[in-house]
């Protein structure tokens, strides 16, 4: 009995350890793949971070801006703080504007309106890479995905 409980592990270890061997493999191979991955998605943002910088600095320095002093800042966004609660306040002053709002005035922010929307559909082109939709990437194999 004893033999053949001793022939019989001998027999199963190598199975074992084949399987043992497999799963390793595979755990490897994946981790090695998505550290690959996470290589390419930090060098990437790191390029796009800098010819973000980039850019940016020569917006900066081609249209002389200035950083806002600490008073500035504060005077601005105290500005728009305190008309916010003002009109929160006078809600009949809100719907008054409304009614009044002439055709100047809508020329004047429909064209804000247009440049705001054009700067955001101009970011999201730069993100996307692509005027429309989103890349589609794959990771892993592209024969186990097929549609």
């Amino acid at each position: 009995m004893l033999f053949r409980q001793v022939i019989t592990r001998s027999l199963r270890a190598p199975a074992r350890q084949a399987r043992f061997n497999s799963t390793v493999s595979k755990i490897t191979n994946a981790g090695s793949n998505a550290a690959e991955r996470v290589s390419d998605i930090v060098s990437k943002t790191i390029y796009w971070g800098k010819v973000v910088g980039e850019l940016s600095k020569q917006v900066y320095l081609k249209e002389k801006f200035q950083i806002p002093t600490i008073s500035e800042f504060q005077h601005v966004y105290y500005n728009i703080y305190d008309q916010f609660l003002r009109l929160t306040y006078r809600p009949q002053q809100v719907i008054q504007f409304i009614q009044n709002f002439g055709k100047q005035e809508t020329i004047v922010y429909g064209s804000y309106l247009v440049q705001i929307l054009g700067l955001f559909s101009l970011g999201e082109i730069i993100g996307r890479r692509q005027i429309v939709s989103y890349p589609t990437f794959h990771f892993g194999d592209d024969e186990e995905h097929h549609h």
